[in-house]
């Protein structure tokens, strides 16, 4: 399943561009007439949306347009809020959206939209000192591996991915999104003619309607995206991504956040910096994108809570910041992981039930070959290992010199089924620590069998290498049966207690076989002594019998 980033929602609009045409395309409600929109193109302003509601698209143009050949169009058929406008998978990055919407639609509205421009813009993409910021906050890799088998890998929870069991969808958000999903939508597209025709924009929107900042909550949330990874000009960044924050847009929220973790300096002549470096005011961000509330269409572009910002404040939670000023809180490092869990999950077409049965055997089938691919995979595994985590250790673990201010209860056996959840979508860490949970019996009773094929899986997983087998594990693959392990363990067992009697019998019919070699030597040597003696008696009684010839002729004569 596409993740959301690749979706139409509403509050915001996605855009697209051709080499004579800007395509802009969001939702509007069904009941919506042509009479209950507001629609105004410009020679180089364009402003739309319901009419009485914030506008979805505001702004001055990145270049003139010809307005009297520009147009747009209502789609004539409902859609569920969240449409699937995917990417084509057999066409590169700057390939066209394909429009996949119900089969009962009028032809008018099936429409290919041109290629993106700007792909930074329309993803959370960061340049290399964000990701870093995001990389280590997040922690969305395998945490690298301890070599001892004594105990479970647990690097700091902020280095560290994560994984919980699934918890159920709280009451208020589920009735919430049901609620959203009954409502049905349609989508209103923008054909705005390029003046200048083979001129590749930017962004759609460049500046305010009518002042610096009178922009749509998506296009500056774009425009800032330009200025940050085009321009590396992070200050104005700030501006566009506060502008669109500050207004509820969740995804601003998280790049407000980032960018408080970092120190940037406006460059000569710019002016005073509009922020520095402060961690307080990162957490604070954060977690206003994790506690955002859904909103209805037209108020703000906030569609709930944000996965990743849930996971950044649980990590936070979990491990405490002085500098930020949050302490170690393992119930709210909980709840966010949960949250964060609760909202990917039905994003992520994978069932657990199988792990309701305690000793039912995971089919191979089920198992990803590959570590979690989507942001959702990443921050439900993520959130599941750290989840696993706290449970196996509680709140009060043995050699941490800042404890949880809250108590939470040891229960490997929730640890167990998070990490099993986390690597069944890829997680080599959350592997690993299973085959470490069954080698030593923590929790569960030993079982080297199972820990070997936990270790398999990890090993196969791990793209850092740092992942160590213990030399007492024998790595066992995944599809092999217990039964087969036991049969041929009896019989090596079976094996060294004979082993003593067989070499007695070995040596046994050792001496026999030299015993029996000795003597037919003796009686070869009897037998040649013996044709000897034979000899020689014959010879005798030839002589004696040439005596006894010659005397009797003697006596004749």
């Amino acid at each position: 399943m596409a993740d959301t980033d690749d979706q139409l929602q509403t509050n915001t609009y996605i855009w697209s561009q051709s080499s004579d045409q800007i395509t802009i395309s969001f939702l509007v409600p069904e009941t919506c007439k042509g009479r209950d929109l507001e629609i105004a193109i410009e020679h180089q302003y364009v402003r739309a949306g319901v009419r009485g509601q914030e506008p979805v698209l505001k702004g001055k143009l990145f270049a003139p347009v010809n307005h009297f050949e520009s147009l747009w169009q209502l789609e004539k058929s409902a859609m569920s809020p969240f449409s699937s406008l995917t990417t084509s998978p057999s066409l590169s990055i700057a390939s066209s959206y394909a429009l996949m919407s119900s089969p009962n639609h009028s032809p008018n509205s099936s429409m290919i939209l041109p290629a993106p421009a700007l792909t930074e813009s329309l993803t959370n993409e960061l340049t290399a000192d964000m990701a870093d910021i995001y990389q280590q906050a997040a922690a969305l890799g395998s945490a690298s591996a301890r070599s001892s088998s004594s105990s479970v890998a647990e690097d700091s929870l902020t280095q560290s991915p994560m994984m919980v069991n699934t918890p159920p969808q709280q009451h208020q958000q589920q009735s919430t999104e049901s609620s959203r999903q009954t409502l049905k939508y349609r989508i209103l597209t923008i054909h705005l003619e390029k003046e200048r025709e083979g001129m590749e924009w930017a962004v759609p929107i460049a500046n305010g309607w009518k002042s610096d900042l009178d922009i749509d909550v998506t296009s500056a949330y774009h425009l800032g995206g330009w200025f940050e990874t085009r321009m590396a000009d992070y200050q104005n960044a700030f501006r566009y991504y506060t502008s669109a924050a500050e207004r509820g847009h969740t995804a601003s929220m998280m790049k407000v956040a980032a960018l408080y973790e970092i120190d940037s300096q406006p460059a000569e002549g710019k002016g005073p910096a509009l922020y520095e470096k402060d961690p307080k005011k990162a957490f604070e961000w954060y977690k206003r994108a994790a506690d955002a509330v859904i909103e209805s269409p037209g108020t703000s572009s906030s569609s709930g809570p944000d996965p990743l910002g849930c996971f950044i404040v649980g990590n936070m939670y979990g491990a405490g910041s002085p500098e930020a000023g949050v302490d170690k809180d393992y119930e709210l490092a909980l709840l966010y992981f949960n949250r964060a869990m609760n909202i990917t999950a039905p994003r992520i077409d994978v069932d657990f039930g199988i792990l309701d049965q305690e000793d039912a055997e995971i089919p191979k089938s089920m198992l990803r070959n590959h570590g979690p691919h989507s942001a959702d995979e990443r921050s439900f595994t993520g959130s599941a290992f750290q989840t696993g985590l706290i449970y196996l250790y509680g709140s009060q673990p043995d050699g941490e010199a800042v404890r949880s201010t809250t108590h939470v209860e040891v229960d490997p056996k929730k640890a167990i089924r998070y990490w099993k959840e986390a690597s069944i979508l890829g997680h080599a860490q959350a592997s690993y620590n299973l085959g470490i949970i069954f080698a030593n019996g923590m929790g569960v009773e030993q079982d080297l069998f199972q820990a070997g094929k936990w270790f398999g899986r990890a090993i196969k997983l791990d793209t850092t290498g740092k992942l160590v087998v213990p030399d007492e594990v024998k790595v066992v693959e995944w599809d092999a049966r217990k039964e087969d392990k036991s049969e041929r363990t009896t019989e090596q067992a079976q094996q060294q207690q004979q082993a003593p009697q067989q070499r007695a019998r070995k040596e046994k019919k050792g001496r026999k076989r030299r015993s029996k070699r000795s003597r037919a030597s003796q009686n070869d040597d009897d037998g040649t002594l013996g044709a000897i003696v034979a000899l020689g008696t014959a010879a005798a009684v030839v002589g004696i019998v040439y005596w006894l010839y010659n005397r009797s002729f003697k006596k004749i004569d």
